[in-house]
């Protein structure tokens, strides 16, 4: 849907002259040839000044992204911060202008999912007087700015959408009221779905895979002396993400806060005992958790999830990403473990 900034809808590069001008011819407004800039590098941006205005749209990056101190920053940083949310969560405590929106029950629209069908999503119940959908919520912030979006039903959108990239072509609102879940590629309002991605070639010049192997690259930091554990952050079955959803009814009752996992081995070492209060130090920051023992992992391994923002468990990772897509290195942060909270 053109989230990421250096492709357009339906995975069409930005640098496409081709993508571009189907873009252009719809929209009506030139496009920018260069990408834009993905999360870690829009708050370097805001810390540098660079970066002077950053609209939230439905996520806790204060309890969700690596190295929170810094992210906390770059918030304060940046002259205006816009967050859309259900809750007053840590991020929208640092914006300067929180919107009430619409919880995916209270709107109208469609879901991809992770095998590209597309879903339709209906009301079930009202928002509350002062919440807006998303949707509704961009569209006014838009015409505040003098500027006409069109497509002002969320059908009309996903319309657009077909418009600009022919892979969505064929499906629409009525379409999935009739059938249920379409696929795409669809190009077509009489052609089937492609639940099979590729059938007879790959989206390459020759129409053939290219499977190479990929050069090591070693962590961005590794354990030492100092901070002999490894962490490996997570999710546990019970929550979602921040938990800003789940931690707010029964869930609660199946866990009801993070803890983080360590080998017997290691607990006996560190005189670390099932259920304790423990200290987790990184080179980044501090947090606070109780200990729960698990064969489950290595000796040297330890794992934590960061669905309760108070445990400050993303104060620990580190700031070090992947040189291609710039996804964070949650899985490699050196840590030690102390008794007690300090």
């Amino acid at each position: 849907m053109g989230a990421l900034p250096d492709m357009l809808p339906g995975y069409g590069l930005i640098t496409d002259p081709g993508t571009r001008a189907r873009a252009e011819a719809v929209w009506g407004r030139t496009l920018p040839a260069r990408a834009g800039l993905r999360i870690p590098e829009m708050f370097d941006a805001a810390r540098r000044g660079t970066l002077r205005a950053l609209w939230i749209i439905g996520e806790d990056v204060c309890a969700t992204d690596p190295n929170s101190h810094q992210v906390a920053d770059a918030l304060d940083a940046c002259p205006l911060v816009v967050v859309n949310e259900l809750f007053l969560s840590e991020t929208a405590r640092h914006a300067d202008v929180v919107l009430p929106v619409a919880s995916w029950l209270e709107k109208d629209g469609t879901f991809v999912n992770f095998d590209r069908r597309f879903q339709r999503v209906r009301t079930a119940v009202r928002p509350p007087a002062a919440a807006r959908t998303d949707f509704d919520v961009v569209h006014a912030v838009a015409a505040a700015m003098g500027a006409d979006l069109g497509c002002p039903t969320p059908a009309e959108t996903l319309a657009e959408c077909g418009r600009v990239a022919p892979v969505f072509a064929g499906i629409s609102h009525e379409r999935l009221d009739r059938e249920g879940a379409v696929a795409w590629p669809c190009p077509a309002p009489d052609l089937p779905g492609e639940a099979t991605l590729y059938t007879d070639s790959f989206s390459t010049p020759d129409g053939r895979a290219q499977l190479s192997a990929a050069p090591y690259l070693p962590p961005g930091e590794a354990p030492d002396a100092a901070y002999p554990l490894l962490l490996v952050t997570g999710r546990r079955w019970a929550h979602y993400n921040s938990g800003s959803m789940t931690r707010r009814g029964g869930n609660l009752r199946l866990e009801a806060g993070d803890h983080i996992d360590l080998h017997p081995l290691d607990a006996a070492r560190l005189g670390v005992g099932d259920g304790t209060e423990v200290t987790v130090e990184s080179r980044h920051g501090t947090a606070r958790l109780v200990a729960r023992l698990s064969d489950e992992l290595c000796p040297g391994q330890v794992f934590c999830a960061f669905h309760f923002p108070e445990s400050g468990v993303n104060a620990l990772t580190s700031h070090h990403a992947d040189t291609v897509t710039d996804c964070p290195e949650y899985k490699v942060t050196a840590v030690r473990l102390t008794p007690g909270a300090v």
